[in-house]
């Protein structure tokens, strides 16, 4: 996976990982090895979860259902839904309800015992990919020795706690549940490595290093939720903030000044690795099953947009003092959030000349928002001239956006220098929460056309491609995107390489890559197409890549008549047969207040032209396609319960399935068999059909109850796009009375003939 963002500066944050990438190949080593304890660890925290739960929904609902937590939310809710009209949206996102806590020492003993098999495998996987990167250094890195230690990974303060995830990728608002972990994870390695340092072709010397300190809190999302075994479709995972990494280095590195630079060097590459691969936003995604799994279900958006403010500053002193004149700092700040300070400069304030209580109200910095962990860091300086002079650190501070907004979205921050010492200097730091919204009033609205300010968002997931025209032993595939081509807002984004090795298929590959270009009013004076270019470079064998392999263009003009401002299709890219899926979001900006008012009088409407109702899984457009389609099953039909002396009613469940096709004069329908006394039926009935076209076809599904004595009982109705039912292959939907929904579901599997 990979992402890339756009600052509101115009710096483009992007990085390639190829399939056989350092962290990609390292983080899947670990994975394997630490799959068996965090499902052993789910096991054992969903029983209990579903045990709490339980106990509270009796307390809270009393006579309601047993399973009736199932459909309640505990992340953020909607906002009829606010636990109280005074509590801003933020707030609610801040809360989190119903989480469990654990140790993690169950992690740290398992990791314990298979600690000796992780480092060699770590090792090996760490030799062989990092050494290119090391031999491209200006001096010429080897490693001669590499051994972790007898020192693992420990893990402690987690986390366990439900996700529910709003979706609406069928055009309806739906629910995708995952369960998300967060863990400190804590390495103090007494590692032995030893490392040789080419400085002329007859100069080599060794310096080693013999400890590494890595700690952060690291998520872990498992997500979606399947009713078919083994329930997870994906695990994502990485760090919500840069974690803190150290090395203590020993020998020539420090002696020998030309190597000076090589502490330096060596953190800076594993930080912006891992801020490449491993931080937000910025996830590892392992597919667990790939029957069920599917990028554009597994991606996670983001929370919404983030503007932050350094509203003033006080306590700050004269520093010193140059004859009679005193020195009155001149103080700016710098502010960034999450791993932003790793891979792009902060949002500076203006310099506040002489000044003790320097106030930069009518300043402020947007960021695209991922996560409510992410940390703010503002950084403090006293501003002095020339480049022999340098500007002096003031201060710190940092704090989440989930503690910011439990504080009503202002803190006063005390600084402290090198995170330990308190300055007696204060910043108090402001939020607005800004929510992506279908609606797009704010790409043309005045408001949102300051300076450092966002207004929209464009969001570009490049997911696979089909039947790429070279032999399969020299694919080297990748995408190249550009937003606003030819223009000066332009921006370049890579997809990662995939080639023929192991586990990828090469002719068929996973890109499965997000792009995220925060949008300036000035970059909407202009149509600014997004330009998708397939590329095959250099493969694995060594051979020489094909190079262009096809082009096509997605135009702005075409985002704004588009359903919900959304593009999801699969296209033919290029004269070969090749063909790109790939899915395009223009997102709007709202703020608390314009969110609130909108709800307020129930718009739902969306500032498109075409308001029917569409899928958004696109496709190429196909005809006399012929396709299998199963009524699988059914669950969660309900016992009538009968007045004492008669039996309990145990439904009698049959479906009528009706296909709707432009192909047909009037809808096809067939009946499945009864089956008696359950709830929950399993049918197992197939039928075929041809010349289908999936892209406007779909299938109704009447659920009813046979009733011996009367007319049968209509239970609800579920409506299946064949789009994204064919995408999908098996899909469960819920039964709707009306917009009532009925917490029964039916069960489909469709495939091409």
């Amino acid at each position: 996976m990979k992402n890339c963002t756009i600052a509101a500066d115009g710096n483009t944050i992007c990085y390639v990982k190829t399939g056989r990438s350092f962290f990609r190949l390292l983080c899947h080593d670990i994975f394997l090895v630490a799959i068996t304890i965090i499902a052993t660890c789910i096991a054992i925290a969903a029983y209990n979860y579903y045990i709490y739960y339980q106990e509270r929904s009796k307390k809270k609902h009393g006579n309601a259902s047993e399973n009736e937590w199932l459909l309640e939310s505990n992340q953020p809710q909607k906002l009829t839904d606010l636990p109280s009209k005074s509590m801003s949206i933020a707030a609610s996102l801040a809360h989190i309800e119903g989480g469990m806590e654990a140790s993690g020492n169950f992690l740290s003993a398992i990791f314990s015992q298979m600690w000796h098999h992780t480092n060699i495998a770590v090792s090996n996987t760490i030799k062989d990919t990092l050494a290119p990167t090391l031999k491209d250094l200006k001096v010429p890195l080897h490693f001669v020795k590499l051994d972790l230690g007898d020192v693992p990974i420990r893990t402690t303060n987690m986390l366990i706690h439900r996700v529910d995830l709003e979706s609406s990728n069928d055009g309806a608002n739906t629910k995708q549940t995952g369960i998300q972990i967060d863990v400190d994870v804590e390495w103090d390695g007494n590692c032995d490595i030893m490392i040789q340092a080419t400085l002329t072709k007859s100069a080599k010397v060794i310096f080693g290093v013999k400890a590494i300190k890595l700690s952060g809190r690291m998520h872990i999302l498992l997500s979606p939720l399947t009713t078919e075994l083994p329930v997870i479709s994906a695990v994502q995972y990485g760090f919500t903030n840069p974690p803190n990494i150290q090395l203590e280095f020993t020998g020539a590195v420090k002696t020998v000044t030309s190597l000076s630079f090589v502490q330096s060097a060596l953190v800076g590459v594993i930080q912006s690795s891992l801020a490449s691969m491993l931080v937000l936003p910025n996830r590892m995604v392992m597919p667990i099953d790939l029957g069920s799994y599917d990028y554009l279900d597994t991606y996670q958006p983001p929370v919404g947009m983030i503007r932050l403010t350094a509203v003033s500053g006080r306590g700050f002193k004269v520093a010193k003092k140059v004859r009679l004149l005193k020195d009155v700092p001149d103080v700016y700040c710098k502010i960034s959030l999450g791993a932003s300070k790793a891979v792009r400069p902060p949002f500076r304030t203006s310099t506040k000349k002489n000044n003790l209580t320097p106030s930069w109200r009518d300043e402020s910095g947007d960021f695209i928002l991922y996560d409510m962990d992410q940390k703010i860091y503002v950084e403090v300086f006293d501003e002095d001239k020339g480049p022999l002079d340098p500007d002096d650190e003031l201060g710190e501070a940092r704090i989440s956006v989930r503690d910011l907004f439990r504080n009503d979205g202002i803190c006063e921050l005390e600084l402290e220098l090198e995170g330990k010492d308190k300055t007696g200097c204060y910043i108090t730091l402001s939020a607005e929460l800004f929510h992506l919204s279908e609606q797009l009033q704010s790409l043309s609205s005045f408001t949102y056309e300051g300076k450092n300010q966002l207004c929209g968002l464009a969001t570009i997931i490049v997911t696979k491609a089909f039947d790429i025209p070279v032999p399969k032993v020299d694919a080297a595939t990748f995408v190249k995107v550009v937003y606003g081509e030819s223009s000066k807002h332009e921006k370049t984004f890579y997809t990662g390489t995939v080639m023929d090795y192991p586990g990828y298929d090469a002719l068929n590959p996973m890109y499965d890559s997000v792009f995220h270009v925060p949008i300036t009013s000035a970059m909407l004076q202009r149509d600014n197409g997004i330009v998708f270019t397939l590329i095959d470079g250099e493969g694995a064998n060594g051979t020489t890549g094909h190079g262009e392999l096809g082009k096509m263009t997605v135009t702005h003009e075409s985002l704004l008549r588009a359903y919900k401002h959304t593009m999801t299709e699969t296209r033919l890219i290029g004269n070969g047969g090749a063909k790109l899926e790939f899915r395009v979001i223009l997102s709007g900006m709202q703020s608390e207040t314009e969110k609130m008012q909108l709800a307020s009088v129930g718009s739902n409407r969306v500032d498109s032209p075409q308001d029917d109702k569409k899928s958004f899984y696109g496709g190429i457009a196909e005809s006399n396609t012929n396709i299998r389609v199963t009524a699988l099953r059914g669950r969660g039909f309900k016992i009538q319960k009968r007045r004492i002396g008669k039996k309990d009613d145990v439904p009698d469940v049959y479906c009528n399935i009706r296909l709707i096709s432009q192909q047909l004069e009037r809808p096809f329908t067939w009946k499945t068999p009864t089956i008696k006394d359950d709830t929950m039926p399993q049918w197992n009935e197939s039928k075929e059909f041809s010349n289908i076209n999936p892209s406007s076809d779909f299938v109704c599904v009447d659920v009813y109850e046979e009733n011996s004595k009367g007319k049968d009982e209509w239970l609800g109705i579920a409506e299946f796009s064949l789009e994204k039912l064919l995408r999908k292959r098996l899909l469960e939907m819920e039964l709707r009375n009306g917009s009532t929904l009925t917490k029964s579901y039916v069960t489909l599997v469709c495939i091409r003939l």
